[in-house]
């Protein structure tokens, strides 16, 4: 089963420096570089790779050296989009996580990650990492309306406050959530010391509770 991500974007930058922009500038090697828009937990921008193999303008492959999700694979494919070699197309993937996080997170992260790395690679510009808020101690499967707990942890506010396995998440205070990203968001916008207030179903009945993060 592919455990990948992939990406393409059309832009309307030459492949030289399309090129350029693929790593971060800063002290580097022939072995190791930083990739723009990758999360690192050093605090830099992007993340420190190993490369693997290199093309000039057409082919990027690292192994990911930092965590999160250190040793997965990131490769970067730089071509011509058609005939007449414009606009440059890049292909961007990143695999081998194994089965440490469901599906469902890295594919939210995932995202994140691409529209990052497209943001370098058009306009040269970083942004900061995602603010993480309160932990639920819940995972989560989206659903077409709401979030189906998956799995609970012992002792955290999830657990504290009700919340089972098959449960689906609606609201979080007076949020309506639909998707992943939308709940880290309304998280992290929260503040630490806030009692969190959460809505959920149970079947056909409406529950709702309150604990401390």
């Amino acid at each position: 089963m592919d455990d990948g991500f992939e990406a393409v974007s059309h832009l309307e930058v030459p492949r030289a420096e399309v090129w350029r922009r693929c790593r971060l500038p800063g002290p580097t090697d022939a072995d190791e570089c930083r990739i723009p828009g990758f999360p690192s937990v050093d605090g830099a921008p992007g993340c420190a790779a190993q490369v693997l193999e290199c093309e000039p303008q057409k082919l990027l492959r690292c192994r990911k050296l930092d965590m999160p999700c250190a040793g997965t694979g990131i490769t970067v494919r730089i071509e011509p989009a058609n005939a007449a070699g414009w606009p440059t197309r890049v292909t961007l993937r990143q695999e081998g996580f194994g089965a440490a996080l469901p599906r469902d997170i890295l594919e939210a992260h995932w995202r994140q990650i691409a529209a990052d790395f497209r943001l370098y690679l058009e306009r040269e510009i970083t942004v900061p990492g995602t603010a993480w808020g309160v932990d639920l101690g819940a995972l989560f499967r989206p659903t077409p309306v709401g979030l189906e707990v998956t799995a609970v942890a012992e002792g955290g506010p999830a657990e504290r406050v009700g919340l089972r396995e098959g449960d689906l998440l609606l609201t979080v205070g007076p949020i309506r959530v639909h998707g992943l990203a939308q709940l880290w968001t309304v998280l992290a916008l929260l503040p630490a010391a806030r009692e969190l207030t959460l809505g959920w179903s149970r079947g056909r009945e409406w529950r709702e509770g309150s604990v401390e993060p």
